[in-house]
C-alpha cells in the first residue's frame, strides 16, 4: 500500500449539494457533485474537452456540465452529452478520472489510489452516539501532514503555546509508555497530575483519577483521550488531508461525555478549543515560513519528542515499502516532564 491508498476526507457532507465544490487532495485537484440519486461523487477537475475546470459549471440532472462547451459527464467519469454534436449524433468515448468516494460521519471521504479500496474508512470515535456530544472543527494549516500530527500529539508544547489555557507548567516527572499498534502508535502517560488550567478546570470532576493516552492511527489521523471515569471522557479526533506539499485540512471532532451538563458545558468548551487550535495554527504558520527560509525541515531530536520519529517513519514505510524502519520498538518508557 503507498499513501494514496488510504481514505480522506474532501469535504463536509453538508457542504455538498447543488453546486459543484473544488477541492485539492494530494495535490490532484478534483471537483465533488451528487449524482441524481444523492450520492457525492468525485471526479478530476478537468473536462476532457478543453481541460476547463469542472468545478467552474453546473450540475444538471444529477451530471456535471462544463462551463466551456456544456459537455456533460455522469458520476463514473463518462461523457453522456455534447450540445454541439446534436441530439443523434454519436458521442465520443470520453471519460475523466472518477475517485471512489463514500460518507460516513458527516463527511465525504475520497480514495485517491489507483486501485480498489481495501477497507472502510475511518471512524469518528462515539460521533453521534447518544450520551455524548459531539462538534466539529475544519481548519486550514500551513505545513506538512506530519508536522500537524506531531503538532496534535505533541504535549510538551503545550505549556508553552497554550499556557494557562491547556496546561500550566509542572515539573513533576511521569512516565510516558509508547506502544506500537498494528495501525499506528500509542502512548499512554502515567501519573499524569490535572493541571491548573481553564481546560482542566472545565473538564475534570472534583476528585479523581485521568488516564490520558494519544494515539496515531496510519496515514493521517490523531486522537487524545482524557479519560476521568464514568460520564467523564473526552476524546479530540483530527484527520489531516493533505491539500498540497505544504498546506493541510484538518477535520476535528471533539465528543464528550459530561452527563446532564453536556450541553451547557459546550457553550464554553467549544469556544475554547477554537481558541486554542487558533494558537497551534499561529505557531505552525510561523513554522512553515521558517522552513521555506531554511530551505526544509533541519530538526534535531530528543527522547521526549515521542512521536515525531514515528509518524514519519510509518508513514515512510507505507510510501516506500522497502525502506528500513530504524526506530521501530514495540514498548518504550520514558520519563517527561510538562
Amino acid at each position: 500500500m503507498s499513501l494514496s491508498d488510504f481514505w480522506y476526507i474532501a469535504a463536509l457532507s453538508s457542504e455538498i449539494g447543488k453546486r459543484p465544490v473544488a477541492r485539492r487532495l494530494m495535490g490532484e485537484r478534483v471537483v465533488l457533485f451528487r449524482d441524481e440519486a444523492g450520492r457525492a461523487r468525485t471526479l478530476e477537475d478537468r473536462c476532457a474537452h478543453r481541460n476547463m475546470a469542472l468545478s467552474r459549471g453546473t450540475v444538471v440532472d444529477g451530471h456535471i456540465e462544463c462551463p466551456y462547451h456544456g459537455w456533460r459527464y455522469e458520476g463514473g467519469g463518462t461523457c453522456v452529452h455534447v450540445p454541439s454534436l446534436g441530439a443523434s449524433a454519436r458521442l465520443p468515448r470520453l471519460c475523466v478520472r472518477a475517485f471512489a468516494t463514500c460518507e460516513r460521519d458527516g463527511y465525504v471521504w475520497v480514495h485517491p489510489g489507483a486501485n480498489a479500496p481495501a477497507r472502510e474508512p475511518f471512524r469518528f470515535p462515539h460521533c453521534g452516539e447518544r450520551g455524548w456530544t459531539t462538534f466539529r472543527m475544519k481548519t486550514r494549516f500551513a505545513g506538512t501532514v506530519e508536522n500537524c500530527l506531531e503538532n496534535f500529539l505533541d504535549c510538551p508544547h503545550t505549556v508553552h503555546v497554550h499556557s494557562g489555557w491547556f496546561r500550566t507548567r509542572d515539573t513533576r516527572e511521569l512516565r510516558a509508555i509508547t506502544r506500537e499498534l498494528d495501525d499506528g502508535v500509542e502512548i499512554e502517560f502515567q501519573d499524569e497530575p490535572i493541571h491548573k488550567s481553564l481546560a482542566f478546570r472545565l473538564l475534570a470532576p472534583a476528585a479523581g483519577d485521568m488516564r490520558h493516552t494519544d494515539r496515531f492511527i496510519m496515514p493521517n489521523v490523531s486522537r487524545v483521550d482524557y479519560d476521568f471515569g464514568p460520564r467523564h471522557h473526552f476524546i479530540i479526533t483530527s484527520q489531516c488531508t493533505p491539500v498540497s506539499d505544504d498546506e493541510t485540512e484538518v477535520y476535528t471532532v471533539i465528543s464528550y461525555q459530561f452527563g446532564r451538563l453536556g450541553a451547557l458545558v459546550r457553550m464554553v468548551f467549544e469556544p475554547m478549543c477554537r481558541r486554542i487550535i487558533r494558537q497551534d495554527v499561529d505557531i505552525m504558520r510561523v513554522q512553515a515560513e521558517q522552513l521555506r527560509h531554511f530551505g526544509g525541515p533541519r530538526f534535531k531530536h530528543v527522547e521526549t519528542d515521542l512521536l515525531g520519529l514515528r509518524i514519519q517513519a510509518m508513514r515512510r514505510r507505507a510510501a516506500h515499502p522497502g525502506v528500513a524502519d530504524p526506530v521501530r520498538d514495540s514498548e518504550r518508557e520514558i520519563r517527561i516532564r510538562f
